[in-house]
């Protein structure tokens, strides 16, 4: 197999770069989440919109070359590709070490974002169960039927809020 892999490569580097790009923006995120900064935390969850959209992009690119480099029966993944390049080892060594960056990247990168949404579900959680006591009368309400009224009037606190 004799093929110019260098459009490939440079598909594979720059999702590498969209990948710390992402990396940096989560770390902005979990900044602004122990700040409490909620205005730099949906700015930063906005922002990293177009990055996502361009690795969507670059999967697409990579795909439309594989398709174009690879013949009926070819690898499918990179690993496979790798195993398949010419005896040249500082080659192989390169390719080997673009993967593996990659896969480490993203496979942190997934992990962390998890972890992170996990953690903002959680918050969000805690907040509204809190916030469910502000609303809460005290003693039950009856109706002019005696029967427990359903409306939960609002809480004094938020009434002058308002």
């Amino acid at each position: 197999m004799n093929i110019d892999l260098t459009e490939l490569e440079s598909i594979l580097d720059q999702a590498i770069a969209v990948g710390d790009e992402l990396n940096r923006n989560l770390e902005t995120q979990r900044r602004a989440l122990l700040a409490w900064d909620v205005v730099s935390l949906l700015l930063a969850i906005e922002g990293r919109e177009p990055w996502l959209r361009l690795l969507t992009q670059l999967e697409e690119k990579r795909i439309a070359v594989l398709k174009q480099v690879e013949p009926a029966g070819a690898p499918a993944t990179l690993r496979e590709l790798i195993d398949q390049l010419p005896a040249d080892q500082a080659e192989r060594d390169r390719w080997r070490d673009l993967h593996e960056r990659g896969r480490a990247l993203f496979s942190r990168l997934h992990a962390e974002e998890r972890d992170f949404n996990a953690l903002l579900e959680n918050l969000a959680s805690h907040i509204n169960e809190a916030l469910g006591f502000l609303t809460r009368p005290a003693v039950p309400l009856y109706g002019e039927t005696g029967a427990t009224d359903l409306q939960t009037p609002s809480s004094v606190l938020i009434h002058r809020q308002v």
